[in-house]
């Protein structure tokens, strides 16, 4: 075995050597890739989770702002029904209510409504136990009759003769034209109890 065969077998060790270095080389960097890949799927699936816990709370807050204000509408839509079921009930006693319930407002009445009737014929109509009070506070210079009715409403509803002006100042119409502001006062009153 001369140098030949030791040369070849220092190249053998040499190569074997490389060999093992090399494979151990790669198993490191395999081992890197596969940590760097097992990184990386953590890292997607964590971002996965948290997009998908995201749109679970989008879609919860959705869900809970949709149902309170269906909560919301059909509170509003029940108040309302209920406001009306009142108003309704307010004008059907207002509408028959008896003298003594409004006896101080007939001058007031009166005035409003006969303003608005000065200077052409006009007729006053009213309920037939206030007729012989608004002719006896009717100034003769107007040329206005008093029509008691049974079907009138109680206040008072002046009609010129040409049908052209109408001032109604019937208890019924005076609720309608205060509607508004007794319905925020309701409404506060119903929401503090």
């Amino acid at each position: 075995m001369g140098s030949l065969d030791a040369l070849l077998v220092s190249l053998e060790q040499d190569a074997q050597g490389e060999a093992a270095r090399l494979i151990a080389a790669a198993e490191q960097r395999a081992r890197t890739i596969q940590a760097g890949a097992l990184a990386e799927r953590d890292r997607r699936r964590a971002e996965v989770l948290a997009r998908v816990e995201a749109e679970g709370h989008r879609a919860v807050a959705c869900a809970t702002a949709a149902a309170a204000r269906r909560f919301r509408d059909m509170r509003l839509r029940e108040r309302a029904a209920v406001l009306e079921r009142i108003f309704a009930e307010a004008a059907q006693e207002l509408r028959i209510a008896l003298l003594e319930r409004y006896r101080q407002l007939l001058p007031r009445l009166l005035r409003d409504t006969t303003r608005y009737l000065e200077g052409t014929p006009a007729v006053l109509i009213c309920r037939p136990e206030i007729g012989p009070l608004i002719e006896a506070g009717l100034p003769a210079e107007l040329a206005l009759t008093v029509e008691p009715s049974t079907e009138a409403a109680a206040g008072l509803l002046g009609r010129s003769a040409d049908g052209l002006v109408v001032v109604d100042n019937t208890l019924p119409a005076l609720l309608r034209r205060r509607q508004a502001e007794l319905t925020i006062a309701l409404v506060a009153r119903l929401e503090a109890g």
